[in-house]
Parts: structure tokens; sequence; C-alpha cells
């Protein structure tokens, strides 16, 4: 077949961009990590690795935003799961690529992949009102009650929860304490708080 008159197939679209979530090694490890727990894993367990936070809180932002990874309660604790579906549908679309016998394109020269230097794209903010909403998400899927993470960060609940209704601002100072509870990089954390609308 010509060059000339190619054209891609909706499938060959899937494949390149499902190949590209997955081709950094922490991400297969995050995966994997899933999978084995019977595709159930706390956000907890998953950040209880011995590598490094906010390069893992990277990637796993990065694989809920191609919609490989969702969150969802099991027994009042949130919980990373992989879309099966998906999967399925990928593991389909892969077997039939490798059993027509194509060949695989040359890896481009000078490029070297590493769990370091994945996409450095933001977290998608869009959907968040004002940064409090932002904080409300991230503590509701670790199960954490407004009182706990009031106390984690060093501040009054009930300032917690004018912060959460936007009616509020949370002081800067407080970010880097924010961000450990909720297991958030900081120059994530950071970002939100730049970006997203003040209070009301």
């Amino acid at each position: 077949m010509s060059l000339l008159h190619a054209h891609f197939s909706e499938i060959d679209t899937q494949i390149s961009a499902f190949a590209r979530a997955i081709a950094l090694p922490i991400r297969v490890f995050i995966l994997r990590m899933i999978a084995e727990n019977g595709n159930c894993l706390t956000k907890q367990a998953v950040y209880a690795s011995n590598l490094n936070a906010k390069t893992i809180n990277k990637h796993i932002q990065e694989l809920r935003g191609l919609g490989i990874i969702k969150v969802r309660n099991v027994r009042a604790e949130a919980t990373y799961c992989i879309d099966e579906k998906l999967f399925e549908q990928m593991s389909v679309n892969f077997s039939h690529f490798f059993d027509n016998n194509l060949l695989l394109p040359p890896m481009p020269t000078g490029i070297s992949a590493t769990a370091e230097d994945g996409p450095q794209t933001k977290p998608d903010l869009s959907h968040y009102p004002h940064f409090g909403a932002y904080i409300k998400e991230h503590r509701l899927e670790l199960n954490l009650s407004q009182a706990t993470l009031a106390e984690k960060i060093v501040i009054d609940r009930a300032l917690l929860s004018r912060i959460e209704c936007g009616k509020k601002a949370l002081n800067a100072q407080q970010l880097p304490l924010l961000a450990k509870a909720l297991y958030l990089s900081l120059d994530d954390t950071q970002h939100a708080f730049a970006q997203l609308p003040p209070p009301n």
C-alpha cells in the first residue's frame, strides 16, 4: 500500500493512544499492582510503595485522565480500579494487530522514556468551580472526614467547611500540609490553588 494513500483507522488511533499511555514502566507497575489485588487497590496502598509519591501521583492522574484508571468506593473506602471494558477492547485490538504478523515500526533514535520524564501535563481542573471543591473531591476519595483533614492541615473544621463551600480561601502556607494529607504532589496542589477561581 502506498504511504501517499494511507489513512489511519479508528483502531490504529486507539492502539496508539493506549500504547503511549502505558509506555512507561511506572505506569505498567501501577496497573499491575491494581490488577494483582483483584482490581481494587486503596489510594493509601498505592502510595505505600517505595516509589516517590510525587512521581506516582503524576502518573496516576495521567491514567485517570485517559480513563484507564477509575476511582470507586468499596466498603466506604476510595479505591483505584482499572476500566475492565477498556482493557478488554484494547486486548482484542492488540491481539488482532499482532496476529496479522505486522512488523513493529522502528523506535525513533535519541528518545528514551523513563519513569521521571513522562508527560508533564497538569491535571484537568475545568470541573472544579473553586479550590475548595478540589480539596473536597480528594478528601472524599480518601474517605477522610472534615475533622480529620482539618487536624492534618492545622485549621478549624468549620473553616475547612467554608473553604470547601467556596466561601473562604485557604492560607497558602497550608498547601504543603494539604498536599501531604491528600497524597498529592505539592506542584499540582499549588497549580490548582493558583488557577482555580477565588472564593465568592
